[in-house]
């Protein structure tokens, strides 16, 4: 299924760029966006910002006012063959190199301690596509309420491979990368 099939029915969320959205739904934003031909030419990936504390502070969120820390368990943006940024939650711009994104998202990271320090499990786009599933569990409560309003199109795929994606086990899909080496990797 690819969003170019037929336009965003005016019942979808989406952005202020024109894809779909839904706030709190990151992992299923990304699986959209990276069937989006706006994003250019060149191999997509997949970049789950994860940490060992299970925390990540980033900077520059729209979930948190102007200034303030979001405090994601986990986040997932795409990054495109040209090596830029599309985090559909950010103030940051869209895109934006992978070092402005990692600047603004983190502006302490040589600072962080280490168990705050992103780590980015980097996930080959089609594969992500094509394994990816959500049942949306995890944004369910104890007495099964929504955390955050689900989005209004299906979940994705069958069952739940998500939590092979929050992992920091280095079996997991694609590869687990610190953040230099993540800029080592696809430059600034």
């Amino acid at each position: 299924m690819s969003t170019t099939d037929t336009p965003i029915p005016a019942d979808i969320p989406a952005d202020g760029h024109g894809f779909r959205y839904q706030p709190f739904y990151c992992e299923e934003n990304a699986w959209w966006l990276c069937a989006e031909p706006n994003l250019g030419a060149g191999p997509r990936m997949v970049l789950f910002v994860l940490s060992h504390s299970g925390a990540c502070p980033l900077a520059g969120q729209k979930a948190a006012p102007p200034g303030v820390l979001c405090w994601w368990d986990y986040h997932v943006v795409v990054l495109d063959g040209r090596h830029r940024v599309w985090d559909l939650d950010t103030r940051l711009g869209l895109p934006v190199t992978t070092a402005d994104w990692l600047k603004g998202s983190f502006p302490q990271i040589e600072h962080l301690p280490a168990d705050l320090a992103p780590h980015f499990r980097v996930v080959p786009a089609a594969d992500y596509r094509a394994d990816f599933a959500s049942d949306r569990s995890h944004m369910r409560t104890a007495d099964g309420a929504w955390q955050q309003p689900p989005p209004p199109w299906p979940s994705i795929g069958r069952g739940m491979t998500l939590p092979r994606y929050r992992s920091l086990a280095p079996e997991g899909p694609g590869e687990v990368l610190g953040w230099r080496d993540l800029l080592k990797r696809v430059g600034g």
